[in-house]
């Protein structure tokens, strides 16, 4: 048992020249946003304004239509805040011809958005990296007790907290008033839960004081929205605090051991057992990230988010994929998570290296 596999759906088109990608997850959109590169091909579909000329058609008027168009990439970034990546270049091709070849064009790229790629070559680390992400999980996690519930969903490393009910109840109504309140409340907590696309909604993992939960468990069970619900026992935290803990949580952590999650936990604890016996086996910050990934002394890299906002996007990419070309593994973490923010606090960039590197001078 364990929960749904999803990640990047990956698919070999034109004779192995090209890649069908589907993203998943905002963590599958960093994977993507370090594999397209300048010069690459990416098809998808999107929205374009073109111009409909006709005997009664005024000549500055067009109207916005749904194509498919295929952009030779001058640029790509990666908004972290938006949950996208944005890919824009030259149009090389389209399936609607009022579209101009050679005309600049941006293509929004979201989770579950379909795109085809083509690039000269396909390193073995980039299809490497591609392929792993197919070993990610989902957890939908629910932090609850009777006054209120947290709702998320941790997509490997990324976790979004969809959003908490309240029950309404305290100690003064009657016990009919509790029921229906209680009623309101399940319902209005599953309800939520539809609201999480039906590909992610793996797992469901619920935790918090009480029995309230064990209610709800029955009646997600009942209602089919989920193959597998679990229990989470010696967990007493409700609402958003409780989903954010949750992941890190001891009884949280021995029920996925083998997701990426509980694999980054364990990078933490040892680059913490590191840094407090003196071990020089860690670099902090980027400066020293990237001295080691020369070197290719780097075994596991972990990068919090918030780390675009003081560090330009490309110097990250090239750190990134300089170290899995070396045969390290990059990981980028959800900071407002916890082990997001224990990388956050170490200047946002840790590395674990294979052995000890002198000081750069």
């Amino acid at each position: 048992m364990g929960s749904r596999q999803l990640g990047l759906l990956l698919n070999w088109i034109d004779g192995k020249k090209g890649l069908r990608l589907t993203p998943e997850n905002t963590y599958d959109l960093w994977t993507l946003r370090r594999t397209i590169q300048p010069g690459d091909l990416v098809q998808s579909w999107t929205s374009r304004e073109v111009k409909i000329e006709g005997e009664f058609q005024r000549p500055d008027r067009g109207r916005r239509v749904r194509v498919r168009v295929k952009i030779e990439v001058e640029s790509v970034r990666y908004d972290y805040d938006l949950g996208r990546i944005r890919v824009r270049g030259r149009i090389v091709d389209s399936d609607n011809e009022l579209v101009p070849h050679g005309s600049f064009h941006s293509l929004d790229v979201l989770p579950l958005t379909d795109i085809l790629l083509w690039r000269r070559d396909y390193p073995a680390w980039m299809i490497k990296r591609l392929q792993g992400r197919r070993l990610s999980r989902s957890q939908v996690l629910i932090a609850i007790d009777s006054r209120e519930a947290g709702v998320g969903l941790l997509s490997g490393l990324t976790l979004k907290v969809y959003g908490t009910v309240e029950s309404g109840l305290s100690g003064k109504q009657y016990a009919q008033d509790n029921e229906k309140l209680l009623r309101t409340y399940f319902g209005n907590i599953m309800g939520l839960l539809k609201s999480i696309p039906p590909p992610t909604r793996g797992q469901i993992v619920i935790g918090g004081p009480g029995n309230t939960k064990n209610r709800l468990a029955n009646l997600i069970s009942e209602a089919g929205l989920s193959k597998e619900v679990v229990l989470l026992d010696g967990y007493d935290v409700a609402g958003d605090d409780g989903v954010r803990l949750m992941p890190s949580s001891t009884s949280f952590r021995e029920l996925v051991a083998s997701t990426e999650y509980a694999q980054v936990q364990d990078l933490i604890e040892t680059m913490t057992s590191y840094l407090a016996r003196g071990d020089e086996r860690v670099a902090l910050g980027v400066e020293r990230c990237a001295f080691a990934a020369k070197k290719g002394a780097v075994r596991s890299l972990l990068l919090s988010d918030a780390i675009f906002k003081r560090v330009d996007e490309e110097t990250i990419v090239g750190l990134a994929n300089e170290t899995e070309a070396k045969g390290g593994e990059a990981y980028l973490l959800d900071s407002s998570t916890i082990l997001g923010a224990q990388v956050d606090g170490l200047g946002g960039a840790v590395a674990l290296l294979r052995y000890t590197i002198p000081t750069p001078v």
